[in-house]
């Protein structure tokens, strides 16, 4: 499903690092980080601190300009789902949820 993927700087370093100390090849590695970066767009902050993101990425996602969007911590990074996407999300996860650890409850 679309979603977008914040990262800061360090995670985006982070990974780019990844693939840098990877055994793959250089061609592999040229291919896999031009790929990466061709995914990541910058973003922004306003004076009213309010995210600014590119209109083609937010329709991408199915965004509404005026609709509830869902921001969802992923460890390293958060996610920023549409509504509608967000709930088909949710009900997948609660299908797969194998939490014998009792941390999701």
């Amino acid at each position: 499903m679309p979603v977008l993927r914040v990262l800061n700087a360090p995670e985006y370093d982070r990974r780019v690092a990844i693939v840098r100390n990877s055994d793959k090849s250089e061609k592999d590695k040229t291919r896999i980080l031009g790929k990466f970066a061709s995914l990541c767009h910058e973003a922004s902050i306003n004076d009213q601190g309010k995210l600014l993101i590119n209109r083609d990425l937010v329709e991408e996602v199915a965004i509404e300009v005026e609709g509830t969007v869902w921001l969802v911590g992923r460890q390293s990074y958060f996610e920023i789902w549409s509504e509608k996407n967000y709930i088909r999300l949710r009900k997948i996860e609660k299908e797969q949820d194998d939490d014998d650890l009792g941390i999701l409850d």
